[in-house]
């Protein structure tokens, strides 16, 4: 069943993706959204795309900060590599990244998987925090205009039901609710011990340990300044992929430096979509997200197709995001093969 799983998942978050990307495009004037692509200014794109490239460096090198306590020291490039990878593989089944990224870091530096795992979750951690953080930046700056947009097309119906059972239940339902999860880790915690004897119980007590180690790091790494430093550039370098793309096509090019922040953290949602790369959930947030800027589809008199600048807008920022990662995940593959080939052991020549 795991094989079976594991190949049918490929289909069906594709398929899923597949289907949004039909719903997003099915109505566009498809030539016409072709030449305005052709005619965006390709010296933004390509600093947006050099951007992307430095930001993935970057990450690469906060890594390797991270495992450090744990008495680790890959080189950059096989950090890099590992990175790439797994940005690539995200591509094929979202969230199968992380896992492919310690997989590599693992063949070359032989470090564990379950710590390589718990500093990984402990950087999604991260990313989760800013990504919020950023949003409440943006509501709190101008509430009316991005709360409303948040509500509406990214929360939707789920906000006002949770604020529906909460009205129902009582605010005291949040100190059962964590009452339930302390009593849930403390069982849960009781059993694993009760147990440890079993295979598959000492493997998950193995796994866990592994990812509290990678947790542990945050506290016992010397070079906290340099983690805070790469944490916040890699985030500068993901909003300067989005802003400057806004100079590559004429109907953004009068936006702000905070309208590309706004657009970056409404991307950023898109990407976290259960889709291969965010297809078709970022290309539908972006393009609902520019309707702010009164940026919105028209008809074309000739054939009464759509005309829809947003979406053209939000193309050319994905596909910049999608070329950069491909390349990067390309080279990572070559660069990883060659070493391989090098540290093969050479054959002794027959004796003669």
């Amino acid at each position: 069943m795991k094989k079976i799983w594991s190949k049918v998942r490929v289909y069906v978050f594709l398929s899923i993706g597949l289907l949004l990307l039909w719903l997003v495009f099915k109505d566009v004037d498809l030539v016409w959204m072709w030449n305005e692509i052709k005619h965006a200014n390709p010296y933004w794109i390509a600093l947006s795309f050099s951007c992307g490239l430095i930001a993935m460096i970057s990450r690469a090198w906060r890594w390797r900060i991270v495992l450090e306590p744990l008495g680790y020291k890959p080189g950059l490039l096989n950090c890099f590599n590992a990175v790439a990878i797994g940005y690539l593989a995200n591509i094929g089944v979202p969230r199968m990244g992380e896992v492919v990224r310690c997989t590599m870091l693992n063949q070359t530096d032989k470090v564990p998987v379950t710590q390589l795992i718990g500093t990984v979750i402990l950087e999604r951690v991260i990313d989760l925090v800013i990504l919020l953080s950023l949003i409440g930046v943006v509501i709190m700056t101008q509430f009316e205009r991005f709360g409303n947009f948040f509500r509406n097309e990214v929360f939707g119906d789920k906000l006002d039901s949770v604020t529906g059972i909460i009205d129902k239940l009582g605010w005291w339902i949040y100190p059962l609710v964590i009452a339930f999860a302390f009593g849930g880790i403390w069982i849960t915690r009781f059993l694993l011990r009760k147990f440890a004897h079993v295979a598959f119980v000492a493997k998950m007590l193995n796994l866990f340990k592994g990812i509290g180690d990678g947790f542990a790091t945050l506290f016992k790494m010397k070079r906290k300044g340099a983690f805070l430093f790469h944490t916040f550039f890699i985030w500068f370098n993901y909003f300067l992929m989005t802003w400057v793309c806004v100079y590559a096509y004429d109907p953004t090019a009068a936006l702000k430096a905070f309208d590309g922040l706004f657009l970056m953290v409404v991307g950023g949602l898109g990407m976290t979509a259960p889709v291969q790369g965010g297809f078709g959930a970022f290309h539908y947030l972006v393009e609902k997200a520019l309707l702010i800027y009164n940026i919105g589809p028209s008809v074309n008199p000739v054939n009464g197709e759509e005309l829809r600048p947003g979406l053209v807008f939000a193309t050319i920022v994905h596909s910049t995001q999608f070329v950069m990662t491909v390349s990067a995940g390309l080279f990572a593959l070559i660069s990883m093969t060659l070493q391989r080939k090098k540290l093969l052991p050479v054959e002794s020549a027959p004796a003669n």
